[in-house]
């Protein structure tokens, strides 16, 4: 992320946007929408989604659907590179992931500095204004983010209507497991906390939340342990840093945010949420620069402080937080206390855990994992010979004899429109009943028979059903011990209730031939 000086961010009474090149064109984006960036994740391709839609991704147990932000506004589609990232969008129970070039950072804009022009040709209905930087020749444009999410106008009635007591905050982050242990630089979140500006080590930050509901005091703990909340169906303790660092307390605002840290202790892991005034930005800087604590600060009672960072020439003094000695030093005598709403929260989840097994049967088509419920599946042979017939529909490959009985083949990677491949020893022909009659179906290889819980099964994203004309698929299948995902497949609806019946034709003309 480029620098960015503490007036670009925080200007008074302005309204924040997240900013980010296309090329050399800079867009923005209401940071209200916002849930995360991240860097671009694994992505499983969709079979018959739109070309601005590289796929789908596991997000920490949700399936996120991934935009391509050129190819949505009609620009041309490049590599991506080390700086490339994803913006998360999220409204309305809807979510998006849009891929940019490269993030510039946070910028605010009151309303008499809005400087209106006119949107390029390109980006017209997508863009809701144009504005000028301040002191500067640059020209931003403002996205419609309820437009990028697609939200109907049913959607938008309900979110002026509604308000959410919890909202993702833009700086929602999850570690990173390529991060080299012996990397030479440091990220950080930053925030404040009084005047004074502190940071945490990103890969101990699980997510920074804003929230505007009630907090459930605890009793027989500290003051400084504001009490708990419900976080996703999960229980979170919340610690003021304010009251921790001896100052005085300040009320929830439009500002301030929840650090959700994760806690280790022996063999025992938990989150903790603190209360921020302000959350500023995500540094990345070397570890050189990161100055011990003065031996007459480094008292007992203040050794979180694991050290400062001197930056702007000694202007800006950012103070390191250990977040484990943070929390579990202080808070020894109330870990019990706060473990029996956690164990609680977690038999919960367990007892609803316990759901019926799926069997699925999984394949490739292309590089997409893709299945069938077994029960769909009435057998699996290699790759037969295919008589070609006259006067078949496109997506039909042509016919076998399967013991007597004529069986239609449809070749999945030409029914989905991916490139067509010769077929060899890996291919099978999964053999399913569709309208009664047995049809066989092309994929490159069977990959396994396996069980998942029901619960592991997610609706398709709502955002990329809209996108998606065919209702062929059923689900998405995740994992939680890694990014696979499988799309499970509707074998009622694989085809189109035209092409079913050009099927059922074919069909038929081959009982009369038999006959």
């Amino acid at each position: 992320m480029e620098s960015m000086n503490t007036k670009e961010i925080l200007k008074k009474d302005g309204h924040q946007y997240i900013i980010f090149y296309l090329g050399d064109k800079m867009f923005g984006i209401d940071m209200l929408y916002l849930q995360e960036i991240m860097r671009v994740p694994d992505i499983v391709e969709v079979p018959s989604a739109p070309a601005y839609i590289r796929g789908i991704t596991n997000l920490r147990g949700t399936i996120l659907t991934i935009v391509d932000c050129r190819l949505r506004l009609r620009l041309e589609r490049i590599d991506d590179t080390e700086s490339t990232r994803v913006i998360v969008l999220t409204a309305k129970n809807k979510k998006l992931g849009y891929v940019v070039d490269r993030l510039v950072g946070v910028l605010s804009f009151n309303e008499d500095e809005l400087e209106k022009g006119n949107a390029p040709e390109f980006a017209q209905n997508l863009v809701e204004r144009v504005v000028k930087v301040e002191d500067s020749d640059k020209l931003v444009m403002l996205l419609d983010a309820k437009k990028l999410l697609n939200l109907s106008n049913k959607d938008l009635k309900e979110n002026d209507e509604s308000t959410e007591n919890t909202k993702p905050d833009i700086f929602n982050v999850r570690k990173e497991e390529n991060i080299n242990a012996n990397a030479k630089q440091l990220q950080m979140i930053s925030f404040k906390i009084g005047e004074g500006e502190y940071g945490i080590e990103v890969t101990n930050v699980q997510e920074i939340v804003r929230f505007s509901g009630d907090i459930h005091e605890v009793p027989n703990v500290p003051p400084y342990i504001l009490g708990i909340i419900s976080l996703r169906n999960r229980v979170l303790p919340i610690v003021s840093l304010r009251r921790l660092f001896n100052m005085e307390e300040c009320a929830f605002d439009e500002r301030s945010r929840i650090v959700v840290a994760k806690m280790e202790e022996n063999d025992y892991s938990y989150l903790v949420g603190f209360k921020v005034d302000l959350v500023l930005e995500v540094l990345r800087i070397d570890k050189d620069a990161v100055l011990p604590v003065p031996p007459l600060l480094n008292a007992e009672d203040i050794n979180e402080i694991s050290g400062i960072c001197s930056m702007n020439e000694g202007n800006r003094l950012v103070y390191v937080l250990d977040s484990q000695k943070l929390f579990k030093d202080r808070l020894k005598e109330n870990v019990d206390v706060l473990r029996i709403h956690i164990d609680d929260q977690k038999m919960n989840v367990s007892d609803t855990n316990n759901d019926e097994d799926k069997q699925l049967v999984s394949f490739l088509i292309d590089s997409v994992e893709c299945a069938f419920p077994i029960e769909d599946v009435k057998e699996i042979i290699s790759a037969t010979e295919i008589m070609i017939v006259p006067n078949m529909p496109d997506f039909v490959e042509g016919v076998i004899n399967m013991r007597g009985t004529i069986v239609p083949i449809i070749d999945l990677r030409k029914k989905f429109g991916l490139q067509e491949k010769i077929i060899d020893d890996y291919n099978r022909i999964v053999l399913v009943d569709i309208s009664g009659k047995y049809t066989g179906l092309i994929v490159d290889s069977i990959k396994e028979v396996l069980k998942v819980g029901c619960s592991q099964i997610d609706s398709v994203p709502e955002v990329l059903a809209d996108e998606i004309e065919e209702s062929f698929i059923e689900g998405i299948v995740k994992f939680e011990s890694s990014n696979r995902m499988i799309v499970l497949l509707s074998v009622k609806n694989i085809l189109s209730g035209e092409e079913r019946e050009k099927l059922m034709t074919i069909n038929r003309v081959n009982n009369e031939v038999n006959n």
